[in-house]
């Protein structure tokens, strides 16, 4: 069993009201390969340039991940810097060099194309529609996107989403693209693009999956500081498709526990700039933080 992730390794600046960090390593693909290591293995398919540092490399060395993808090409690593507000839900984004990820063709090493579940984290949506195509009966399969791609390809984006089980999107661009201002409404309008579900992030209030037949909410980690939200969603993402790929059965209530262990591993995510606290993480940690959350939603049925 094993996991396939793909999208960008960065460098990321981030400054929030309460702290920064520069030249911090960043990226979607970082923060979900990290994540999904903790329940099975990975396979993360990157691209890096020249100028990408040693130490950060090192730093993603770990037994549950496969960096036989993680090329080296010529020219500058994908860098993000933005900044966020005192609500650290909202944030500017002051810059963005997409570096070798402009120009990357991407190809998978022999074997890979048996993954059995796969993330493309937010990216070119023609790329991601080619890559899933590659891959031989997975059992679960994930696309996310961005803004500047529902702009200026929002059909290609559809396309991709077509080929994938679910989707994971923020609330607004739910709203968007679902064309509803309810979030059950729009994800429900979502459905006809996706084979099996939706995937709303909420930020600190949790997340909500909506599928043809259920409708499931699990609540945010009642967490007292936020020090970067940086990747949050990548985590979740991550932590998501590295569960269902650790069970026999992707169904009903195997997706609702998923749900629920990516959002705990998402609250451990912004508790560190970048993935600080992702390369310290333990599955005991999670399962613990995963036995709050249960605790946390339980009540008693009237008599």
């Amino acid at each position: 069993m094993t996991l396939l992730v793909t999208g960008w390794v960065a460098i990321d600046e981030i400054e929030t009201p309460f702290g920064r960090a520069d030249a911090a390593l960043g990226g979607s693909a970082t923060c979900a390969a990290l994540a999904g290591s903790l329940f099975t293995d990975v396979r993360l398919l990157a691209a890096v340039g020249e100028d990408f540092p040693a130490e950060e490399r090192n730093r993603l060395v770990r037994p549950g991940i496969d960096l036989a993808g993680l090329t080296t090409e010529p020219g500058t690593t994908s860098r993000w810097k933005g900044r966020y507000h005192y609500d650290m839900n909202t944030r500017d984004t002051i810059a963005t060099d997409i570096g070798v990820n402009a120009d990357w063709k991407p190809q998978l090493p022999a074997g890979w194309e048996h993954s059995t579940t796969a993330f493309m984290a937010a990216g070119d949506p023609l790329l991601q529609r080619e890559m899933l195509g590659w891959l031989q009966a997975p059992m679960a399969t994930m696309v996310d996107t961005i803004q500047f791609y529902m702009e200026s390809a929002l059909p290609d984006v559809f396309d991709a989403f077509s080929a994938a089980d679910f989707v994971a999107l923020n609330e607004s661009e739910t709203r968007e693209l679902g064309e509803s201002s309810g979030i059950a409404r729009a994800g429900r309008n979502l459905l006809s693009h996706v084979k099996r579900g939706v995937l709303v992030k909420l930020g600190e209030f949790g997340a909500a999956y909506i599928g043809e037949d259920d409708y499931f909410i699990a609540p945010g980690y009642p967490l007292e500081e936020v020090v970067d939200p940086t990747g949050a969603g990548d985590a979740f993402a991550g932590a998501f498709l590295g569960y269902l790929d650790s069970v026999q059965e992707v169904g009903p209530a195997s997706i609702r526990r998923a749900v629920v262990y990516a959002s705990a591993v998402a609250s451990f995510q912004v508790e560190g700039f970048g993935p600080a606290r992702l390369l310290t993480l333990t599955r005991p940690e999670v399962e613990t933080r995963y036995r709050e959350m249960r605790r946390l939603t339980y009540f008693e049925a009237d008599d």
